[in-house]
Formats: structure tokens, sequence, C-alpha cells
């Protein structure tokens, strides 16, 4: 891991970095569709990357 200067960081490039589990914890995610998660990103991911990963159960509209 290379550290940085926190002083040289650009704060509008910056992305927030969530639990996996937090973030499933804290959205309704079920368990077994954090566990898919956790294996298909790892214990660490950005909001976007969970959000395009996440699978809904489709609902039947008529």
């Amino acid at each position: 891991m290379k550290h940085t200067d926190i002083r040289s960081v650009d704060s509008a490039r910056t992305k927030h970095v969530w639990d996996v589990a937090d973030y499933c914890r804290r959205s309704g995610v079920h368990k077994a569709e954090e566990q898919r998660l956790i294996k298909v990103l790892g214990k660490y991911a950005t909001s976007h990357e969970l959000q395009i990963n996440i699978v809904r159960a489709q609902t039947r509209v008529r």
C-alpha cells in the first residue's frame, strides 16, 4: 500500500468507501445477497460498486 500525504489529496476526487456488511445492513439487503457481494467485491467497496452489483428481486407490475 502506498502512503499519501493527506494535505495533497484533492477532496473533490475522493470516494467514500463502505464496509460491505455495514452498507447491506443499512440498505436492507438480504443476508445471502450480502455474502455474494462480499465474495464479488471483497470486504470494502465504493457506493457506486455496491449499487451496480446489488441484484434486487423483480416485482411484477401489471
